[in-house]
Order: C-alpha cells, then sequence, then structure tokens
C-alpha cells in the first residue's frame, strides 16, 4: 500500500478518535478539551524561548518521559503568560509566591525570566507534597476522580530542578491554608503570585483571599486553570474588580485595581 494512503488513513483515525472523545466529554469538559489540544500562537522573546527550552531539558533529565506530568507549564502560550505577568509587575526586584510547584516547571521557568530580566527577588514555594498524593477531579470539567501522585519523591525532583539551574527557593511544604496563614503572620508581601493549588471546593477561594493579603501594591495574580467549577467564579470576580493583563485557556493574570 502507497505510503500516502498509510498516511491519510492514520490522519482519518486519528481525527476519528478526537471526535469520538469530545462527543463522550460531560458538556462543562469539551471546550476546556479543544482548547487545550489545539495549536496557539505565542510570541516569545528568543530568551523567553530559550528559557522554556531550558527548563523543558532539564526537567526530562530529571523525570524522562514523565517531565510534564499533571503541568502543560511549558507549554508556549502558557510561558506567554507568565511573561505577560512578569512585565506587568510594577516593582523590582520581584518576589515571587506560587501556590502549588508540583515538579517545578513553573517555578523554574519564571525564576529564570526574572534573573534574565535583572528582577529576580526571592522565591518561595508552598505546597504540602501528600507522601500518598492527593485527589482531584471529582467535580472537576471531566468529573472523574483521580489520584494525583504530587508526593515526597515529586518534591525531591522539584528541588533537584532548582539546584540543577541554579535557583534558590525556599519551600514551605505545608498546605496552602497554613501556609498563607504564616506568611501574613509574618508580615510577608509579594509582588507575583501565582494559584496552583487545588482546584475543588473552598480551597480556591480560601487561596485567593489569603493572597490577595499578601500581593503588594501593584503586583500581580494569576489564577490557574480558571475554567473549573470552583475557579471559574473567582475568575468573574476579578473580571469585575481586576485590570485583566493576560489571558490563556489555562491560566488568567490580573492587577487589582487601585
Amino acid at each position: 500500500m502507497p505510503q500516502s494512503v498509510i498516511d491519510t488513513r492514520r490522519r482519518f483515525l486519528a481525527w476519528q478518535s478526537k471526535r469520538k472523545t469530545i462527543a463522550s466529554l460531560p458538556p462543562s469538559a469539551r471546550d476546556l478539551y479543544r482548547a487545550s489540544t489545539a495549536e496557539h500562537g505565542a510570541t516569545l522573546s528568543p530568551a523567553d524561548e530559550g528559557v522554556r527550552t531550558e527548563v523543558a531539558r532539564a526537567a526530562e533529565q530529571i523525570n524522562g518521559e514523565e517531565w510534564n506530568f499533571y503541568s502543560d507549564a511549558l507549554r508556549p502560550e502558557i510561558t506567554e503568560g507568565f511573561a505577560r505577568a512578569i512585565d506587568a509587575v510594577r516593582s523590582s526586584p520581584v518576589r515571587y509566591l506560587e501556590i502549588g510547584s508540583n515538579r517545578g516547571l513553573s517555578m523554574a521557568s519564571v525564576a529564570l525570566m526574572l534573573r534574565g530580566r535583572g528582577r529576580l527577588g526571592n522565591l518561595t514555594s508552598i505546597d504540602p507534597y501528600f507522601e500518598s498524593g492527593y485527589h482531584e477531579g471529582a467535580s472537576g470539567p471531566y468529573a472523574t476522580d483521580r489520584v494525583v501522585a504530587i508526593n515526597k519523591s515529586t518534591r525531591d525532583n522539584a528541588l533537584r530542578l532548582y539546584r540543577n539551574l541554579g535557583i534558590s527557593v525556599d519551600l514551605m511544604e505545608l498546605t496552602s491554608t497554613e501556609g498563607l496563614r504564616r506568611l501574613i503572620a509574618g508580615g510577608r508581601m509579594f509582588d507575583l503570585i501565582y494559584i496552583d493549588g487545588s482546584h475543588e471546593g473552598l480551597t480556591p477561594t480560601s487561596d485567593l483571599g489569603l493572597s490577595l493579603a499578601c500581593l503588594a501594591p501593584g503586583g500581580v495574580i494569576i489564577l490557574d486553570d480558571h475554567a473549573w467549577p470552583d475557579v471559574l467564579p473567582l475568575k468573574k470576580l476579578c473580571d469585575q474588580h481586576a485590570d485583566l493583563v493576560w489571558l490563556t485557556w489555562k491560566t488568567a493574570a490580573y492587577r487589582l485595581r487601585d
């Protein structure tokens, strides 16, 4: 059989499989699935593209083929979202707080982009890294509960990634509520905050409320997975009371109005 015929059949089968997958999804998941699997144009400077490539290469050396597990932080359009958020922060150096760091891809990317701009301040991560991982997804767009294997081994690999890339991160191995309360009690303030913890129940609301108490004037806050049902109302709240800095299918960055 000619190779052209084989290639055509493969494309047809892939299209057919994707169509069946979309048809089987809950309504709330269809748009998210299409967005997450689509090609998105992104405008990255050569320096920021270099950061994306450097972090991906370092992460793959540590984690192998599973380097991107539960992340997508290094997709070009997501990296552009981080870059736009960084450039919207008014102060320098930039103090960065991340809630939910997983394997460290977003933390490393933001850190290297800040360093490349000469704006790198302190880096703080809040992630409990539960030994047994955690459950998530039952009330998400796909309505499928799953065990997310973000655990002590994940932590060790994230810390190794930071060391290999020459960045120093203060890891608070606590739940987001406890970690944010400690930061508030200590009077800590941040210029850029990325909220990527649990996306279900009241946790996203608590994370946003407590994070706002840590956000310095002129700072920027980023919501992750804003299409999830328990995060979407927070995006709508920010749309009404904050200025949108940059929007991707996954992240939404805002600055509070003065």
